[in-house]
C-alpha cells in the first residue's frame, strides 16, 4: 500500500488518532501556561480563605476574612456560596500551608497559580470519562464515544474556561455530568443527589435540572418534590451563613447576583411590559419535555431513545441560554459536554455539523473580543508560567494598543468594532441550527455531502484558539510598561 492510501486509509478512519489528541492537549497546554487571569487568582485566594476561616476557629468569618482581602486580589468579595470552592480547597491545601508559614501572596506567583488551575484540568479529565460513559448510553458506538470526548476536549469553550480563565464552572459541569449519567443507568436518588451538588456550586444546572425532570417524571408533586430537594444544597449554605459577617454584602457585590438578575432581559416591549426571549424558550422547552411520551422507567426499557432525548434537552437549554441571555465570555462552557455528545450521534450530518460548529466557534472567540470581554489582555499573561520564562511583566497602563486584543485589532482595523453584530448572528445562527439539524426525534438529512470526511476541519478546529493565544504573547513581548521582576 503506497503512503498516499495509507494516509487516505487513516484519514477515513473513524478513529481518534493519538496525534489528534496530542494537538489538543498542545493547545491546551498553550492556553494554559500564557495566562492567569483575574478570576483564577481571586478564585484560588477564596479557595484557600477557607482554610484560613477555619484555622481562626470559625468557618462562618470566612466572607468577613475575604472581604478584608489581606493578599490584595482583585475581587474583595466571595460573591459566591462555600460549594463553588470547597472542592477546590482540598486540592489547595497545600497552598494554605505555603502561605500560613510564609506570607505569599498566591496571586503573585505563576507556580502556585498553575498549581491551582491543574485540578481545574484533572475535573475536565473526569468530564471526559463521563462524556464517553454517556455516548456509549446514547450511541452504543465506542468510536462516537471517542469523538465525542475529543470534541469536548479540544473545544474553544473548554480552552476559554479552564484553561485560560481558570473558572469553577467546569465544577459544576462535572456534577452534572455524573448526575446525568446516573438519570440515564435510571439510579435517580444518584442522579438527585449530584444535582444537588451541582446547583449547591452554581446554580445554572437548575434549568436543565428541571427540564430533564419535566421529560420523565409528568405528576406534578413529584416535580416540585425533586425541585425543592435539588435547591436544598443551595438553600442549606445560605442558611448557615445567614447573618454571618460580610455574606450579605459578599453576595450583592458579586458578580453571580448581578448574572441571576440579567438572565432574563426584556428583548421585546409589549402592552404587558419587556418579555425575555430566553424566558419564551424555556416555556417551549419545557412544554416540548413534557409532551415527550416518557417515564422514569423509559431510561431502563427504552434506553437510548430516552437517553438520547434527555441529552438533547440539557444541550438546548444551555445553548438556549449562552446565546439568548447576557454571560461572560467563559460560560459558554456550560454547554460542554452534551452538545458535542448530540452531535455525534448523527452520522449523516457530520461534514455539516463541523462546519457550523467552526463557523460558531470562531465567531463567537471574535465576538467576545469586540464586546471588551476581559480576555486576551496582557495582563493576564503576567502572573502566568510565560511571564515567569520570560521574567517580567507589563504595566497595562503604559502598553498603549498592545494592551489587549480588542485595543490591538480597532487600532490596525478601525472597522472591525462595527462587525460585532455580525459575528453576534453568526453565532446565533449556528448554534440555532445545530440543534434544528439534530433533533433526537428527526435528525435531518442534506442532500449533498453530508457523509463527506472532514478530518481537516477538526484539525482546524482544534487550533482557533492559538491564533489569539499566540498574538496576546506577541503583544506582550513587544507592549511598553516592561517591568522586571
Amino acid at each position: 500500500m503506497s503512503f498516499k492510501d495509507k494516509f487516505l486509509t487513516m484519514y477515513r478512519s473513524d478513529k481518534v488518532y493519538l496525534a489528534e489528541w496530542l494537538l489538543a492537549i498542545v493547545t491546551g497546554v498553550f492556553v494554559f501556561v500564557t495566562s492567569s487571569t483575574w478570576d483564577l487568582q481571586s478564585l484560588t485566594q477564596w479557595s484557600v480563605n477557607v482554610w484560613h476561616s477555619i484555622a481562626n476557629g470559625d468557618i462562618r468569618s470566612l466572607y468577613a476574612y475575604t472581604a478584608g482581602n489581606v493578599y490584595k486580589v482583585h475581587h474583595a468579595h466571595m460573591g459566591s456560596e462555600l460549594f463553588s470552592v470547597l472542592p477546590w480547597s482540598v486540592w489547595n491545601l497545600p497552598l494554605f500551608f505555603i502561605q500560613r508559614a510564609t506570607g505569599a501572596k498566591i496571586g503573585g506567583s505563576a507556580l502556585m497559580l498553575a498549581y491551582s488551575k491543574l485540578f481545574l484540568v484533572l475535573v475536565s479529565v473526569v468530564v471526559l470519562i463521563y462524556t464517553k460513559k454517556i455516548t456509549m448510553i446514547v450511541t452504543g458506538d465506542k468510536a462516537k464515544s471517542v469523538w465525542a470526548m475529543y470534541l469536548t476536549a479540544s473545544s474553544v469553550y473548554l480552552y476559554l474556561t479552564v484553561c485560560y480563565s481558570g473558572q469553577n464552572d467546569i465544577l459544576m459541569i462535572c456534577a452534572s455530568v455524573i448526575g446525568i449519567y446516573c438519570m440515564l443507568r435510571g439510579k435517580h436518588a444518584a442522579f438527585i443527589a449530584w444535582s444537588v451538588l451541582a446547583i449547591a456550586i452554581k446554580p445554572f444546572f437548575l434549568l436543565p435540572f428541571l427540564a430533564v425532570l419535566v421529560l420523565t417524571e409528568k405528576k406534578v408533586l413529584y416535580i416540585l418534590a425533586d425541585t425543592f430537594i435539588g435547591v436544598s444544597g443551595l438553600v442549606a449554605q445560605k442558611l448557615f451563613f445567614r447573618g454571618a459577617p460580610g455574606y450579605y454584602e459578599s453576595m450583592h457585590s458579586g458578580p453571580a447576583d448581578d448574572m441571576l438578575k440579567e438572565m432574563f432581559p426584556a428583548n421585546i416591549n409589549t402592552a404587558y411590559g419587556g418579555i425575555s426571549f430566553f424566558a419564551i424558550a424555556l416555556v417551549l422547552i419545557f412544554i416540548y419535555s413534557y409532551s415527550r411520551d416518557f417515564d422514569r422507567d423509559a431510561y431502563l426499557t427504552d434506553t437510548q431513545n430516552a437517553a438520547r432525548h434527555a441529552v438533547y434537552i440539557v444541550a438546548l437549554t444551555y445553548v438556549c441560554y449562552v446565546s439568548l441571555s447576557p454571560f461572560s465570555f467563559y460560560r459558554a462552557g456550560v454547554m460542554l459536554p452534551f452538545l458535542y455528545i448530540v452531535l455525534v450521534q448523527n452520522t449523516e450530518m457530520g461534514f455539516y455539523n463541523m462546519v457550523i460548529d467552526i463557523a460558531m466557534q470562531g465567531a463567537f472567540v471574535i465576538k467576545m473580543i469586540l464586546r471588551g470581554s476581559i480576555m486576551f489582555n496582557v495582563m493576564f499573561v503576567n502572573n502566568s508560567l510565560t511571564a515567569r520564562v520570560l521574567g517580567y511583566k507589563v504595566d497595562e497602563k503604559k502598553a498603549g494598543y498592545a494592551a489587549n486584543l480588542d485595543r490591538f485589532l480597532g487600532h490596525k482595523v478601525g472597522l472591525m468594532e462595527s462587525f460585532q453584530p455580525l459575528f453576534a448572528g453568526v453565532t446565533i445562527v449556528c448554534a440555532g441550527m445545530l440543534m434544528a439539524l439534530n433533533r433526537p426525534d428527526k435528525q435531518v438529512k442534506l442532500k449533498y455531502y453530508g457523509y463527506r470526511h472532514y478530518r481537516v476541519l477538526v484539525w482546524a478546529r482544534t487550533l482557533i484558539i492559538v491564533p489569539f493565544a499566540l498574538l496576546i504573547v506577541y503583544l506582550f513581548t513587544k507592549a511598553n510598561g516592561r517591568y522586571y521582576v
